[in-house]
């Protein structure tokens, strides 16, 4: 090359220093091997290494082992061929290893292959949150596929639960020290646990459900949630009486891992749990449970508020929110404002119907949100 032409590439390849993406050169020496002319500030700046590290070498001289002979044969074959070539590798970057896609053209002239021009994209951020989504896809589909087991697998004891309150109360006399009640007890958590466990069978695979809507009696939906996980009414519970009109299984699911998780981590002996149902837009209801037990810890609320699960964030709750994305809805929580508890909100697909009373009958005037007390009081 002419020192004149030398001068003219010099300014050629100082130019691609403005570009905001990384560009590299590469021209044969008098033995036909690709060397780095060129590599632009941008591509530089993400290498942290000098323009020296590059001039006159070849990806073999530059990158390590197997990563270097990658890169170096598909500069060869360019140069070979003299056609366009795009490839995926992966090289170590600045400390550690990243995905690469290069497009590599050919400067054809009749004398053959005088440069080869690449430009390259990081496409590490990309398939790292490919794996992760498969990785998330694989474990929920195994939950789902546990919840299943699980559910068919509790059918059976809850079943000999019921048989075994019957026998009790075959003959049995009541001498009026309370036996007799915690029979009933027993039989009627065994009945709503079945009804529960059967409606979670039968929903198993809730993300990937159709909806089916129906129109069912909110309050009386929590009051047998509540009494299958308070059996001993230790809480005190208070919920909207209202009709609505949406995915029963939906808000049973939610609700239960909800009230599940105030019961669990409240962390006191009596608490008090309020469960809203309330109008928003777009055809959705909110679904508010808040309780004065000592609230969220960070993790959790970041968790809830969509960050990364974690195994201590539970499995229940990110089938929770699973379901209610899948179904167009949203998830968050918070902790009070004023003095110790935490608050959950679920939006999720359904109609306001009309208010009721806690036996299904319709109020007169009833004020939308007004929560109807439970008559379980500890």
């Amino acid at each position: 090359m002419s020192n004149q032409a030398h001068h003219t590439a010099s300014q050629l390849f100082e130019q691609l220093d403005h570009l905001a993406s990384p560009v590299f050169v590469l021209e044969p020496d008098q033995d036909d091997v690709p060397r780095y002319v060129a590599f632009n500030a941008h591509a530089r700046a993400i290498a942290a290494r000098p323009l020296e590290d590059y001039l006159g070498r070849t990806a073999e001289d530059i990158y390590d082992g197997a990563y270097g002979r990658t890169a170096f044969a598909r500069h060869c074959e360019v140069l070979r061929t003299g056609k366009p070539m795009t490839y995926e590798i992966e090289l170590p970057i600045n400390g550690t290893t990243r995905a690469i896609r290069t497009t590599l053209v050919p400067n054809v002239t009749p004398e053959g292959v005088r440069r080869l021009f690449g430009t390259s994209v990081d496409l590490t951020a990309a398939r790292e949150s490919r794996e992760a989504k498969v990785s998330l896809d694989t474990m929920a589909t195994e939950m789902e596929q546990f919840v299943a087991m699980a559910a068919h697998d509790l059918r059976a004891p809850m079943r000999n639960m019921g048989l075994i309150a019957e026998l009790l109360r075959d003959g049995f006399i009541d001498k009026g020290d309370g036996k007799l009640e915690l029979i009933e007890m027993i039989e009627d958590i065994a009945n709503k646990s079945m009804e529960l466990i059967s409606d979670v069978l039968s929903h198993a695979h809730a993300v990937d459900a159709v909806s089916a809507e129906t129109t069912f009696n909110f309050a009386a939906l929590c009051r047998d949630i509540c009494d299958v996980l308070d059996p001993q009414e230790n809480h005190r519970f208070t919920y909207t009486a209202v009709e609505i009109h949406a995915d029963r299984t939906a808000y049973q699911i939610g609700l239960r891992n909800l009230i599940d998780n105030a019961i669990k981590y409240g962390n006191r002996e009596h608490l008090k749990i309020d469960i809203t149902v309330q109008r928003s837009e777009n055809q959705m209801l909110d679904i508010l449970l808040s309780d004065n037990g000592e609230g969220f810890s960070e993790s959790a609320l970041k968790f809830l508020n969509g960050g990364a699960f974690r195994v201590e964030s539970g499995y229940g709750l990110l089938g929770v929110r699973r379901m209610v994305q899948a179904r167009g809805g949203t998830m968050s929580a918070g902790n009070a404002s004023v003095g110790t508890g935490a608050i959950v909100r679920l939006s999720l697909p359904g109609a306001w119907v009309s208010a009721t009373n806690s036996l299904g009958d319709p109020l007169e005037g009833w004020m939308q949100n007004t929560p109807q007390p439970s008559p379980k009081i500890a």
